[in-house]
């Protein structure tokens, strides 16, 4: 038996209709990333205080990672364990 592989797809090619699917990074070094460009972080404020100073950063976590370049639609659901 042989299995039907996908092939990936450039990220010009989605647009949100297509909902969340695997994202991919070439070479791949890491496992795909599970979502859509539109996924947003969570905004993080980190204050550091120094001797008569005090920095105040936003960063942003979690979201779209942004340097994945294709794309490939997310397998069928598994059928449930009897």
């Amino acid at each position: 038996m042989t299995e039907l592989q996908e092939v990936a797809r450039p990220l010009s090619d989605w647009h949100e209709d297509m909902g969340d699917v695997l994202w991919w990074f070439f070479p791949m070094t890491e496992a795909p990333y599970v979502g859509s460009p539109l996924d947003c972080g969570r905004t993080c404020e980190i204050t550091l205080r120094l001797v008569g100073e005090e920095h105040i950063h936003s960063v942003s976590i979690g979201g779209w990672p942004g340097y994945h370049t294709h794309f490939t639609p997310l397998p069928a659901l598994p059928k449930e364990p009897a």
